[in-house]
């Protein structure tokens, strides 16, 4: 008969603490992954392009606070006869916690969200709006991110950019070092070192003779000339406000004299009094800037003077004849010309027109 092999106290307590070890990292692994233990759970489903680099027990996050983790990933299945939809392409179900069930709605969308550039990724639904919330085992509609394929291409175009920009800066210097253009010109030619040495030169001089006071600039920083001139202006300057100050001169008193202030008060008032006397109609300047009379004497005066103007323009009227008959500046003419025949006879022979005759009784 076998003989039973008795378990010791120290052999019962390792295993309980194995046991108690297994717990705590099971307890653990649930934390981490986020799908908890005891907290009630509910599915939802939803299809999305693609899905690289998202993993199981990857985090469901709301808004930024988890709420559940991935449960499942997997192809979706071809339907007999429909066209493959590119856009639902992998089936991802979620494990929610049913605290955020009334959160995610029937309006909600769920897209992948890279964590930085390079990081992992997650599942993110929409908070809903919508009256109705998604039940379990209902799909959340999915939305296409911008992968990091894309980004990569971006990058790849522009790292092509930059190398055309570079060869295009390449040529440039290469023009410069040969001599092409304004710029390799002024690198290559030594005409403008010449020219620039030239007139440092003239410079260095003018400089010379500024400093030695035979220029014009010289004799400005030099000659203490116009310093004294300025100093004696100055001076008189202050002389002239001193006299000011103590009441001198027109110009002070006209300052500093309370009477020139009346009498431009008073000018004033008598000013806005006239003014008030023009407004009110008085005067004849009042009655010629109010009395209506006036304005329509100089209209009826002016429509006179051009119904007046209209018959001459037109010939009508004996004025009109005057000025617009050309008999009778032919008959002024023929005047004219015999009163100046007429003077010139008489001029000649004055006796021939004054004959005096004298008779005796």
């Amino acid at each position: 008969m076998p003989q039973r092999r008795q378990v010791t106290w120290a052999q019962l307590r390792v295993g309980l603490l194995a046991l108690v070890g297994l717990f705590l990292v099971m307890v653990g692994v649930f934390y981490v992954t986020g799908t908890g233990i005891l907290a009630p759970k509910y599915q939802l489903h939803a299809f999305l392009p693609e899905v690289e680099g998202l993993t199981l027990g990857a985090p469901v996050r709301l808004e930024g606070v988890e709420v559940g983790n991935v449960d499942a990933i997997r192809i979706a299945p071809r339907r007999t006869g429909e066209t493959l939809d590119r856009l639902r392409n992998v089936e991802v179900s979620m494990r929610i916690d049913r605290r955020y069930q009334g959160e995610i709605r029937t309006d909600s969308r769920a897209s992948l969200v890279t964590e930085g550039l390079l990081g992992n990724r997650y599942v993110r639904p929409t908070r809903g709006v919508a009256a109705e919330s998604i039940p379990p085992q209902g799909e959340v509609k999915g939305e296409e991110e911008a992968a990091i394929k894309q980004i990569v291409e971006r990058g790849a175009d522009l790292v092509q950019n930059l190398g055309a920009l570079s060869k295009e800066v390449q040529e440039i210097v290469e023009g410069v070092k040969r001599g092409r253009g304004s710029l390799g010109k002024m690198l290559v030619d030594d005409s403008l070192y010449n020219h620039l040495n030239a007139s440092a030169g003239r410079i260095d001089q003018m400089l010379i003779e500024t400093q030695q006071g035979r220029n014009s600039l010289g004799k400005f920083i030099v000659n203490d000339e116009l310093y004294q001139r300025i100093n004696s202006a100055a001076g008189r300057v202050d002389a002239l406000l001193a006299e000011i100050q103590e009441q001198k001169g027109s110009l002070g008193r006209f300052i500093h004299d309370p009477e020139v202030y009346e009498n431009a008060r008073q000018f004033v008032e008598k000013a806005n009094a006239f003014l008030a006397d023009i407004r009110a109609g008085k005067g004849s300047l009042g009655k010629l800037a109010n009395d209506d009379q006036l304005y329509v004497n100089l209209r009826d005066s002016a429509a006179g003077l051009k119904e007046a103007t209209d018959k001459l323009t037109k010939g009508q009227g004996s004025t009109a004849k005057l000025f617009n008959d050309p008999q009778l500046y032919d008959n002024l003419s023929g005047l004219s010309g015999d009163l100046r025949l007429l003077i010139g006879d008489f001029r000649q022979n004055p006796k021939k027109f004054l004959h005096i005759k004298l008779t005796i009784f």
